[in-house]
């Protein structure tokens, strides 16, 4: 037999927590959010006291509920009003932003009495249910009345018919909604016929600030402090007002005003500023939904945001002290390396992290003053921060991916690569397309670093230039010594240069017992076309080879002729040796897209590079000074 949950006496204190069932400031200020989330233009307190006799009650002309709605709401232990109703609703033809999110402001009416009276009405039709507190099956019990009286408008009553001894004086009630109700000039709460405003607020937690801009325009900022931090952001953040309306919404996210408060600290639930700025009428948009960036507003903006972040930074002075001997006791271990002079340029640099970043954590400006240690220890310096500083949000959010994925070393090692690679593409493309190019054999080094072009059986770094048979093959054209002795690796002929690279083979000790692998590079001149006797002399080159022992029958050999054009019927490779030579023609704009179908493509989305642009100036160079 299945059993049901039972609920012990205090589930609802744990639940809802104390504050809303004991704190009487607490309990009023959510259920007039809950009035403000059903679109309420209107909210009426009646508050208990020592001249009122008048027991609680709280009636807003918001949109009301049906039983149903009324039954599924209240029932529903952590209602999601967002993801029930949606996160907006309409008034006054415009959109407000919803508070409710956890769904317990509505348990706020036991902090006045053991029971509530919920009566509603939507559509002319009322209803009226007794919240009661429970134990056992249920933590609270929902009993229905007959209504006496049929409400003509829509809206709820939440009211107590005995209250509990009110600690609270009106006027700490009027101060308490005035210090988070005022963001809206059209939403209206009085308190017991006394409607609250700006002078229901005490001086303490109110201040002003009248400012006169360049234009000659002018705006009033009011400070609301409410001294102690709110459990959210509600109600708190910039409110702009523009004749008696508010425009978008209070909060923190919009115009960058987040640049200066992370909504999760202490003061963004602490502070509200409203500025009223009437010249701004022709800036709000059409819905009044927010404002368009004319000249008008981004000046206000402006001032508004040195304002906002002059306070800000002033009522955290000590809290940032605070922090920076922390951030100070964490590294100084290191800082002990440093000098005095560079002691208080980190310490200054961090201070200034504090105020341009104030919303970055302890935790993080722990961190980030340990980098500025070693930046201090560094060559660079703080070179590194100027160029984190030209970059936008979304390129410092790619930079921590990439370091999340990659270590600096690796990373490091795979762009120097790729930087080597990318330069002598571009050499090689600046060389083989350039009529004033001095001489072939000044590819020939190019291709010593670059076999990777041909293919990734290529890539080993065990291929070496082999001198001795670029001298056999000097000698095997009878060509004098004395025209390799500025490249000794090369064998420089008539009509081309040569260069043979091969990696060896081993015995099972490991030891060397002759060629694994040989490639030969031709480059022919420019005016000189390959074609089959230009293939042949390759063949005679490895025959050569092969008599004098420097490679034996089980030696692969890959020959590359490569000149300026190819004879279109000898494109094809030729094989050797029981197709262990193979003798391969091409021209050198194949080659080039070899090389960038090796490099990926990524040398056309780079071509523009600084150290590509800073080789052209060499190279550039190179040919003024011939």
């Amino acid at each position: 037999m299945e059993q049901s949950c039972l609920f012990g006496p205090n589930f609802l204190e744990k639940f809802v927590g104390k504050a809303i069932l004991y704190d009487p400031k607490v309990a009023v200020v959510e259920l007039v959010a809950n009035a403000w989330d059903a679109g309420a233009k209107e909210v009426h307190i009646t508050w208990p006291s020592s001249d009122n006799e008048q027991h609680f009650s709280i009636v807003d002309n918001g949109e009301g509920m049906s039983e149903k709605e009324l039954l599924s709401r209240w029932r529903t232990l952590a209602y999601d009003r967002i993801s029930n109703q949606g996160s907006l609703v309409t008034v006054n033809d415009k959109p407000r932003t919803v508070f409710g999110k956890n769904g317990v402001g509505r348990f706020a009416g036991f902090c006045f009495g053991e029971s509530y009276f919920v009566e509603t009405t939507k559509n002319s039709h009322s209803t009226l249910f007794e919240v009661k507190t429970g134990v056992g099956e249920s933590p609270f019990n929902l009993i229905p009345h007959d209504m006496v009286l049929e409400r003509e408008n829509d809206g709820t009553r939440i009211y107590v018919n005995q209250s509990s001894g009110l600690r609270v004086s009106e006027e700490e009630i009027l101060a308490e909604i005035g210090m988070r109700f005022l963001t809206d000039p059209l939403f209206h709460c009085s308190v017991n016929g006394t409607s609250v405003g700006f002078s229901h607020i005490p001086e303490s937690n109110l201040s002003q600030k009248d400012i006169t801009l360049l234009s000659g325009n002018k705006l009033t900022i009011r400070v609301i402090d409410t001294l102690e931090s709110d459990k959210t952001t509600k109600q708190h953040g910039i409110a702009w007002h523009v004749h008696g309306r508010l425009v978008g919404d209070s909060d923190w996210k919009h115009y960058g005003f987040d640049e200066i408060i992370d909504g999760r600290r202490a003061e963004a639930k602490r502070y509200t500023f409203i500025i009223s700025a009437d010249f701004l009428n022709t800036s709000v948009k059409p819905d009044w939904t927010g404002f368009e960036m004319t000249p008008d507003f981004e000046e206000a903006r402006l001032a508004v945001f040195a304002y906002v972040k002059d306070h800000i930074l002033g009522v955290t002075k000590e809290k940032r002290k605070k922090t920076l001997a922390v951030v100070r006791n964490a590294n100084e271990g290191q800082l002990k390396n440093l000098t005095p002079l560079r002691i208080e340029r980190w310490e200054s640099f961090v201070s200034n992290v504090q105020e341009e970043c104030p919303s970055i954590s302890e935790r993080d400006l722990t961190k980030l003053a340990g980098v500025l240690v070693n930046m201090e220890q560094s060559n660079s310096k703080f070179e590194l921060i100027g160029r984190l500083h030209e970059l936008n949000s979304n390129q410092i959010d790619d930079l921590h991916s990439v370091l999340k994925e990659w270590s600096i070393d690796l990373a490091k090692e795979v762009l120097d690569e790729l930087q080597i690679r990318l330069k002598l593409l571009d050499e090689l493309k600046s060389r083989v397309f350039d009529a004033t190019t001095r001489e072939v054999q000044d590819l020939q080094p190019i291709f010593h670093q670059a076999l990777w072009i041909f293919g990734p059986e290529y890539e080993t770094i065990e291929f070496t230039s082999n001198e001795g048979m670029s001298k056999v093959i000097q000698r095997l054209f009878k060509v004098e010594d004395a025209g390799s002795r500025n490249r000794p690796d090369f064998a420089i002929l008539p009509d081309s240069t040569i260069g043979t690279y091969s990696y060896p083979t081993y015995d099972n000790e490991g030891g060397e017992i002759g060629v694994d692998k040989l490639v030969v590079v031709e480059l022919k001149k420019p005016s000189i076309p390959i074609s089959t006797e230009e293939k042949a002399q390759c063949w005679k080159y490895v025959s050569e080879l092969l008599r004098k022992g420097l490679i034996n029958e089980d030696t692969r050999v890959t020959c590359f002729v490569i000149g300026s054009e190819v004879d279109p019927i000898e494109r094809n490779p030729r094989k050797e040796n029981n197709d262990r030579c193979i003798i391969q023609p091409m021209d050198y704009q194949v080659v080039i897209q070899r090389a960038k179908s090796r490099l990926l493509k990524l040398y056309d989305r780079v071509k523009g590079a600084p150290f590509l642009e800073g080789q052209r100036e060499i190279l550039k160079q190179e040919k003024l000074d011939v």
